[in-house]
Protein backbone atom coordinates (compact mmCIF):
# COMPACT_ATOMS: atom_id res chain seq x y z
CA UNK A 1 0.00 0.00 0.00
CA UNK A 2 1.74 2.97 -1.49
CA UNK A 3 1.71 6.67 0.31
CA UNK A 4 2.81 9.70 -0.87
CA UNK A 5 3.97 12.77 0.11
CA UNK A 6 2.92 15.50 -2.35
CA UNK A 7 4.42 19.24 -2.78
CA UNK A 8 1.03 21.03 -2.21
CA UNK A 9 -0.14 25.16 -2.87
CA UNK A 10 -1.05 26.11 0.92
CA UNK A 11 -3.84 28.20 -0.63
CA UNK A 12 -5.35 25.66 -2.30
CA UNK A 13 -5.26 23.38 0.63
CA UNK A 14 -6.63 25.99 2.75
CA UNK A 15 -9.69 26.72 0.32
CA UNK A 16 -10.21 22.78 0.46
CA UNK A 17 -10.18 22.49 4.17
CA UNK A 18 -12.49 25.46 5.00
CA UNK A 19 -15.27 24.18 2.60
CA UNK A 20 -15.07 20.43 4.13
CA UNK A 21 -13.91 19.26 0.80
CA UNK A 22 -14.53 15.50 0.61
CA UNK A 23 -13.36 14.62 -3.18
CA UNK A 24 -10.88 17.03 -4.99
CA UNK A 25 -9.10 17.53 -8.24
CA UNK A 26 -5.32 18.29 -8.25
CA UNK A 27 -3.36 19.08 -11.49
CA UNK A 28 0.00 18.12 -12.22
CA UNK A 29 2.25 20.09 -15.13
CA UNK A 30 3.41 17.67 -17.83
CA UNK A 31 7.03 18.00 -16.79
CA UNK A 32 6.55 16.50 -13.43
CA UNK A 33 7.57 13.38 -12.82
CA UNK A 34 4.99 10.25 -13.26
CA UNK A 35 4.06 8.24 -10.04
CA UNK A 36 5.27 4.96 -10.86
CA UNK A 37 3.80 2.83 -7.84
CA UNK A 38 0.51 4.38 -6.78
CA UNK A 39 -2.97 2.44 -6.58
CA UNK A 40 -6.48 3.39 -6.23
CA UNK A 41 -7.39 3.74 -2.48
CA UNK A 42 -3.49 4.47 -2.13
CA UNK A 43 -2.87 7.57 0.02
CA UNK A 44 -1.20 11.04 -1.00
CA UNK A 45 -0.40 13.25 2.04
CA UNK A 46 -0.33 17.00 1.71
CA UNK A 47 2.45 18.42 2.41
CA UNK A 48 2.94 21.93 2.40
CA UNK A 49 3.01 25.50 4.93
CA UNK A 50 0.80 25.67 7.03
CA UNK A 51 -1.16 29.36 7.29
CA UNK A 52 1.29 30.45 10.21
CA UNK A 53 4.44 28.60 9.65
CA UNK A 54 7.13 28.57 7.06
CA UNK A 55 8.08 24.88 7.22
CA UNK A 56 6.69 22.08 5.70
CA UNK A 57 4.39 19.56 7.42
CA UNK A 58 1.21 16.93 6.63
CA UNK A 59 -2.01 18.45 6.91
CA UNK A 60 -3.59 15.90 6.06
CA UNK A 61 -4.36 13.41 2.83
CA UNK A 62 -6.78 12.20 -0.06
CA UNK A 63 -7.23 8.57 -1.40
CA UNK A 64 -6.47 8.59 -5.07
CA UNK A 65 -9.18 7.63 -7.41
CA UNK A 66 -7.73 7.79 -11.06
CA UNK A 67 -6.10 10.16 -13.37
CA UNK A 68 -6.68 12.27 -16.40
CA UNK A 69 -5.41 14.07 -18.66
CA UNK A 70 -7.38 17.83 -19.42
CA UNK A 71 -6.87 21.08 -20.95
CA UNK A 72 -7.02 24.13 -18.29
CA UNK A 73 -11.13 24.92 -19.87
CA UNK A 74 -11.86 20.75 -19.81
CA UNK A 75 -10.88 21.10 -16.06
CA UNK A 76 -12.53 23.94 -14.55
CA UNK A 77 -15.90 22.57 -16.66
CA UNK A 78 -15.38 19.14 -14.78
CA UNK A 79 -14.70 19.89 -11.25
CA UNK A 80 -14.94 24.08 -10.65
CA UNK A 81 -14.40 24.41 -7.31
CA UNK A 82 -13.21 21.06 -6.54
CA UNK A 83 -9.88 21.94 -8.27
CA UNK A 84 -9.64 24.68 -5.06
CA UNK A 85 -10.18 28.24 -6.36
CA UNK A 86 -13.10 30.24 -6.31
CA UNK A 87 -12.83 30.60 -10.04
CA UNK A 88 -11.35 29.92 -13.33
CA UNK A 89 -8.84 33.11 -13.35
CA UNK A 90 -7.66 32.12 -9.93
CA UNK A 91 -6.84 28.84 -10.94
CA UNK A 92 -5.27 29.96 -14.02
CA UNK A 93 -2.78 32.60 -11.79
CA UNK A 94 -1.92 29.53 -9.91
CA UNK A 95 -0.71 27.30 -12.91
CA UNK A 96 0.85 29.83 -14.72
CA UNK A 97 2.94 30.60 -11.46
CA UNK A 98 3.69 26.95 -10.92
CA UNK A 99 4.86 26.42 -14.34
CA UNK A 100 8.56 27.65 -14.89
CA UNK A 101 7.93 29.48 -18.05
CA UNK A 102 4.37 30.79 -17.39
CA UNK A 103 2.40 28.89 -19.87
CA UNK A 104 -0.13 27.17 -19.34
CA UNK A 105 0.22 23.44 -20.96
CA UNK A 106 -2.04 22.41 -23.73
CA UNK A 107 -3.10 19.18 -20.92
CA UNK A 108 -2.49 18.56 -17.28
CA UNK A 109 -2.52 15.13 -15.21
CA UNK A 110 -5.42 15.27 -13.30
CA UNK A 111 -5.56 13.56 -10.02
CA UNK A 112 -8.94 13.03 -8.60
CA UNK A 113 -8.85 12.29 -4.69
CA UNK A 114 -11.29 11.53 -2.84
CA UNK A 115 -12.20 11.24 1.35
CA UNK A 116 -9.86 13.87 2.13
CA UNK A 117 -9.02 13.88 5.97
CA UNK A 118 -7.26 17.44 7.67
CA UNK A 119 -5.38 17.22 10.84
CA UNK A 120 -5.77 19.85 13.44
CA UNK A 121 -1.86 20.98 13.35
CA UNK A 122 0.64 20.19 11.15
CA UNK A 123 2.88 16.71 11.30
CA UNK A 124 6.68 17.45 10.65
CA UNK A 125 8.80 15.03 9.00
CA UNK A 126 11.32 14.27 11.84
CA UNK A 127 8.37 13.80 13.85
CA UNK A 128 7.64 10.49 12.48
CA UNK A 129 11.70 10.14 12.34
CA UNK A 130 12.38 10.96 8.24
CA UNK A 131 13.75 13.40 6.25
CA UNK A 132 12.53 14.99 3.29
CA UNK A 133 15.09 17.28 0.86
CA UNK A 134 13.92 20.48 1.55
CA UNK A 135 14.47 20.80 -2.76
CA UNK A 136 11.07 18.31 -3.01
CA UNK A 137 9.30 20.15 -5.67
CA UNK A 138 6.82 17.39 -6.66
CA UNK A 139 6.44 13.95 -4.04
CA UNK A 140 8.06 11.31 -3.01
CA UNK A 141 7.20 8.12 -1.88
CA UNK A 142 6.94 7.37 2.48
CA UNK A 143 7.13 4.13 2.66
CA UNK A 144 9.96 2.61 0.59
CA UNK A 145 12.26 2.41 3.21
CA UNK A 146 10.56 1.94 6.03
CA UNK A 147 6.59 0.33 5.74
CA UNK A 148 5.67 1.74 9.62
CA UNK A 149 6.42 5.52 8.15
CA UNK A 150 2.28 5.65 7.23
CA UNK A 151 1.83 4.19 10.43
CA UNK A 152 3.37 6.55 12.49
CA UNK A 153 2.00 9.10 10.45
CA UNK A 154 -1.55 8.09 11.44
CA UNK A 155 -1.00 7.08 14.40
CA UNK A 156 0.55 10.90 15.46
CA UNK A 157 -2.62 12.25 13.43
CA UNK A 158 -4.62 10.36 15.70
CA UNK A 159 -2.98 12.22 18.53
CA UNK A 160 -3.23 15.49 16.80
CA UNK A 161 -6.66 14.81 16.07
CA UNK A 162 -8.46 15.28 12.89
CA UNK A 163 -9.64 19.31 11.84
CA UNK A 164 -13.18 20.07 13.91
CA UNK A 165 -14.38 22.62 11.11
CA UNK A 166 -13.43 20.23 7.99
CA UNK A 167 -15.04 16.97 9.93
CA UNK A 168 -17.97 18.99 11.12
CA UNK A 169 -18.39 19.88 7.62
CA UNK A 170 -17.96 15.93 6.54
CA UNK A 171 -18.62 13.78 9.70
CA UNK A 172 -17.38 10.51 7.49
CA UNK A 173 -13.84 12.00 8.00
CA UNK A 174 -13.45 10.85 11.52
CA UNK A 175 -14.57 6.73 10.72
CA UNK A 176 -12.65 7.43 7.27
CA UNK A 177 -9.23 7.97 9.58
CA UNK A 178 -10.33 4.81 11.54
CA UNK A 179 -10.38 2.75 8.77
CA UNK A 180 -7.13 4.02 7.36
CA UNK A 181 -5.57 3.14 10.61
CA UNK A 182 -6.77 -0.22 10.62
CA UNK A 183 -5.66 -0.82 6.93
CA UNK A 184 -1.72 0.03 7.07
CA UNK A 185 -1.61 -1.75 10.67
CA UNK A 186 -2.79 -4.94 8.92
CA UNK A 187 -0.60 -4.41 5.49
CA UNK A 188 2.34 -3.74 7.79
CA UNK A 189 1.26 -6.82 9.58
CA UNK A 190 1.05 -8.81 6.55
CA UNK A 191 4.20 -8.09 5.53
CA UNK A 192 6.14 -9.18 8.28
CA UNK A 193 4.30 -12.63 7.95
CA UNK A 194 5.51 -12.63 4.42
CA UNK A 195 4.58 -14.65 1.75
CA UNK A 196 2.95 -18.27 1.81
CA UNK A 197 4.59 -21.40 1.27
CA UNK A 198 1.68 -22.52 -1.00
CA UNK A 199 2.16 -24.24 -4.40
CA UNK A 200 1.29 -23.24 -7.71
CA UNK A 201 -1.98 -25.45 -7.29
CA UNK A 202 -2.73 -24.62 -3.56
CA UNK A 203 -2.08 -20.86 -4.60
CA UNK A 204 -4.83 -20.92 -7.48
CA UNK A 205 -6.92 -22.80 -4.95
CA UNK A 206 -6.49 -20.10 -2.47
CA UNK A 207 -7.56 -17.45 -5.17
CA UNK A 208 -11.03 -19.14 -6.14
CA UNK A 209 -11.87 -19.53 -2.46
CA UNK A 210 -11.22 -16.12 -1.94
CA UNK A 211 -12.48 -15.36 -4.97
CA UNK A 212 -16.43 -17.47 -4.74
CA UNK A 213 -16.97 -16.86 -1.47
CA UNK A 214 -16.10 -13.64 -0.63
CA UNK A 215 -18.35 -10.52 -2.02
CA UNK A 216 -17.32 -7.08 -2.63
CA UNK A 217 -17.71 -5.62 0.96
CA UNK A 218 -14.25 -7.31 1.28
CA UNK A 219 -11.08 -5.33 0.42
CA UNK A 220 -7.91 -7.40 0.14
CA UNK A 221 -4.87 -6.84 2.64
CA UNK A 222 -2.49 -4.50 1.16
CA UNK A 223 1.04 -6.77 1.20
CA UNK A 224 -0.71 -10.06 1.58
CA UNK A 225 -1.27 -12.27 -0.80
CA UNK A 226 -4.69 -14.20 -0.33
CA UNK A 227 -6.03 -12.54 3.00
CA UNK A 228 -8.98 -9.87 2.80
CA UNK A 229 -10.53 -7.85 5.31
CA UNK A 230 -13.73 -6.47 5.90
CA UNK A 231 -14.49 -3.36 8.41
CA UNK A 232 -18.18 -3.09 10.16
CA UNK A 233 -18.57 0.04 11.89
CA UNK A 234 -16.05 -1.32 15.51
CA UNK A 235 -16.13 -4.66 13.85
CA UNK A 236 -13.56 -6.35 11.80
CA UNK A 237 -13.47 -9.72 10.02
CA UNK A 238 -10.27 -11.35 8.33
CA UNK A 239 -10.98 -13.73 5.47
CA UNK A 240 -7.77 -16.24 5.00
CA UNK A 241 -8.43 -18.77 2.63
CA UNK A 242 -7.44 -22.50 3.66
CA UNK A 243 -5.90 -24.39 0.52
CA UNK A 244 -4.02 -27.26 0.71
CA UNK A 245 -2.85 -30.98 -1.26
CA UNK A 246 -3.75 -33.75 1.21
CA UNK A 247 0.10 -34.66 1.49
CA UNK A 248 0.30 -30.49 2.78
CA UNK A 249 -2.63 -30.63 5.29
CA UNK A 250 -0.17 -30.41 8.37
CA UNK A 251 2.10 -28.31 7.47
CA UNK A 252 -0.64 -25.87 6.02
CA UNK A 253 -2.72 -26.17 9.36
CA UNK A 254 0.06 -25.04 11.24
CA UNK A 255 0.66 -21.91 8.90
CA UNK A 256 -2.70 -21.11 9.15
CA UNK A 257 -2.49 -20.90 13.04
CA UNK A 258 0.59 -18.97 13.06
CA UNK A 259 -0.90 -16.43 10.72
CA UNK A 260 -3.72 -16.27 13.04
CA UNK A 261 -1.59 -16.22 15.62
CA UNK A 262 0.53 -13.14 14.16
CA UNK A 263 -2.80 -10.86 13.52
CA UNK A 264 -4.37 -11.00 16.59
CA UNK A 265 -0.87 -10.30 18.32
CA UNK A 266 -0.68 -7.62 16.58
CA UNK A 267 -3.77 -5.76 17.05
CA UNK A 268 -3.69 -6.06 20.28
CA UNK A 269 0.12 -4.87 20.63
CA UNK A 270 -0.71 -1.88 18.37
CA UNK A 271 -4.36 -1.33 20.42
CA UNK A 272 -6.00 -1.19 17.22
CA UNK A 273 -9.27 0.88 17.78
CA UNK A 274 -11.83 -1.95 17.22
CA UNK A 275 -14.18 -3.93 19.72
CA UNK A 276 -13.99 -7.50 18.24
CA UNK A 277 -11.96 -8.88 15.81
CA UNK A 278 -13.48 -12.26 13.73
CA UNK A 279 -11.54 -14.75 11.39
CA UNK A 280 -13.37 -16.32 8.97
CA UNK A 281 -11.26 -19.26 7.09
CA UNK A 282 -12.35 -20.37 3.42
CA UNK A 283 -12.49 -23.39 2.58
CA UNK A 284 -13.70 -25.62 -0.20
CA UNK A 285 -15.04 -28.51 2.07
CA UNK A 286 -16.78 -28.25 5.42
CA UNK A 287 -13.28 -28.95 8.07
CA UNK A 288 -14.55 -28.97 11.32
CA UNK A 289 -11.36 -30.24 13.07
CA UNK A 290 -9.58 -26.11 11.62
CA UNK A 291 -13.10 -24.33 12.60
CA UNK A 292 -12.39 -26.26 16.45
CA UNK A 293 -8.98 -25.14 16.45
CA UNK A 294 -10.16 -21.25 15.39
CA UNK A 295 -12.85 -21.04 17.73
CA UNK A 296 -10.60 -22.47 20.52
CA UNK A 297 -7.59 -20.23 19.47
CA UNK A 298 -10.02 -16.91 19.84
CA UNK A 299 -11.58 -17.65 23.06
CA UNK A 300 -7.94 -18.83 24.63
Amino acid sequence: MSSIAYVADEKMIEYHRLFGSRNINFWRLSSQKRFKDFKKGDLLFFYTRSEHSKKKGFVGYAHYDSTERMSLKRMWKKYEQKNGYDNFEQLKDAIQTAARDNQIPEEMNCLYLTDVVFFVAPIYPEDIGIKISPKLESYCYLDQNDPQVTVRLLKLAEKVGIDIWSAAQSKESVNVFRKDEIRHHLAVCAKEIGESGLTKAEQSKARKLTKTKLDDSFEQIRGSENDYLKIEDRNIIIAIPFAYMQKDYNIRKLELMGKLTLYKLYILRNHLDVDRVKFRILTEQPQPEIIELVEEFLHA
